[in-house]
């Protein structure tokens, strides 16, 4: 069993780090969507819950935002952070748990608007709060693809933002 939650965080990882080298939003999802599920079948078998639930959620906004090339309506955007604060709720066990909701609606705000570099930058943000979680809960492939995608956001940063910014 440990060398299929392992594979699993494998594939979900290089499905996010994809993700993140495409410069268009909903390719971007598309990848997301297949990297949650997967991840979410890797923190369930590591029986940590609020992980899990949170990338249910994730994979569920990433189906309903990739419609939205632009602004997604704020009525999804709403009823997805309504579900993250609900799914965190049953999975509590201590402020840890938190931290997950936290990075998924963070991430989830970032989304839900056109500009893929505010939606780079909030993933740094976002994979900050799932390195203390994945540390706490022992999930050590988790922690290692969370500092890959970390990685991951800095270079699609450095690859598409930054030559924007130099050329304004």
């Amino acid at each position: 069993m440990f060398i299929i939650v392992q594979l699993l965080g494998l594939i979900a990882l290089i499905a996010l780090v994809l993700s993140f080298q495409k410069n268009n939003k909903i390719t971007l999802l598309k990848y997301q969507i297949i990297s949650s599920f997967l991840y979410a079948v890797q923190y369930l078998l590591l029986n940590a819950y609020s992980g899990c639930f949170m990338n249910i959620a994730c994979a569920l906004r990433n189906i309903v935002f990739s419609n939205y090339e632009k602004k997604v309506p704020k009525k999804y955007l709403i009823l997805t952070i309504i579900t993250m604060i609900l799914l965190s709720a049953l999975s509590y066990k201590e402020s840890i748990s938190l931290l997950p909701c936290i990075a998924c609606i963070i991430y989830s705000i970032s989304l839900s608007q056109p500009n893929l570099t505010i939606t780079r930058i909030t993933h740094i943000i976002s994979c900050t709060l799932y390195i203390i979680y994945n540390k706490k809960v022992l999930a050590i492939t988790g922690l290692i693809c969370t500092i890959v995608e970390l990685s991951s956001s800095i270079i699609a940063i450095l690859k598409y933002d930054l030559p924007k910014l130099k050329k304004n």
